[in-house]
């Protein structure tokens, strides 16, 4: 098993918070014996920043199964979004475009998450998720019904039951994917922050019946910053480092805007970004 020591930016796309020790496993029994020591599971980092903790993190990279069958798409947890966007194009199917732009992204961390865009999610697709149990370290799968049922808005079971292993998802036919894949990136530039910038992608979930970035922005906070963090100017949501940002700067960030938001609107914000 291979472990390393990774700065926050090689983990996480924002880069707060500090280096952490992270094992590679590359087996099952590897990855098994991890999880009952309680360590948590990162994907790409694309919507996760690191606290200032030692806690050493895992990485499921080796989960790089990718099955076609009957109409079905199985991705293991370690496929980046990208290589299935590329594949997408490849074999010509519908399925993450409306994902496209999301930089270093993982099918683990996008089902985790039930990640969506353009009123679009993850589990409008998946036909099945096998998963690891943490405290037994059986495999075990939700079907379509289970899913149905336990996923969420930014909602699912994980990681407090177990680890993403692999997922099915149901695919179909479709002709100018790359045009359609090339449309979402326009569309997410024309609305949120360049992928050149260090950003976590959505701070807050939206709540009920409002647009957390539009509360943000009524409350005056587009383009407020606390020492090298702010949100962005370009979408009030966006959380975006502008160069050494701490972690403590983030949690001060974060807690002046709940508290301005709930204030003015109340309205509860709740966050979307991960903290490990």
């Amino acid at each position: 098993m291979k472990v390393k020591i990774l700065k926050p930016e090689e983990i996480t796309t924002i880069g707060v918070g500090a280096p952490r020790k992270v094992y590679f496993p590359e087996n099952l029994r590897e990855l098994r014996s991890l999880l009952k020591e309680n360590l948590p599971v990162i994907g790409g980092g694309s919507n996760s920043v690191l606290s200032d903790s030692k806690l050493p993190l895992i990485s499921t990279t080796f989960l790089k199964e990718i099955r076609f069958e009957d109409g079905k798409l199985t991705l293991g947890a370690g496929v980046k979004l990208s290589q299935v966007l590329k594949l997408q194009q490849k074999e010509k199917f519908s399925l993450f475009e409306f994902l496209a732009g999301i930089p270093r992204a993982t099918v683990g961390g996008i089902v985790a998450q039930n990640a969506g865009a353009f009123g679009r999610e993850v589990k409008e697709f998946l036909e099945s998720v096998t998963y690891m149990e943490k405290k037994t370290g059986e495999l075990l799968t939700f079907k379509r019904e289970e899913i149905e049922k336990l996923f969420g808005y930014r909602k699912t079971p994980f990681p407090e039951i177990g680890t993403v292993i692999f997922a099915t998802f149901r695919i179909k036919p479709a002709k100018n994917v790359k045009e359609k894949i090339e449309e979402f990136v326009k569309l997410r530039l024309s609305k949120q922050p360049p992928f050149y910038l260090k950003t976590a992608g959505s701070t807050f979930k939206n709540p009920p019946d409002y647009s957390a970035g539009k509360l943000l922005d009524e409350a005056g906070l587009k383009g407020f910053g606390i020492g090298d963090i702010s949100f962005s100017n370009i979408h009030a949501n966006f959380t975006v480092n502008k160069g050494k940002a701490s972690f403590s700067e983030f949690l001060e960030l974060i807690s002046l805007a709940r508290n301005k938001v709930k204030k003015l609107f109340h309205v509860e914000l709740e966050l979307e970004i991960k903290i490990f």
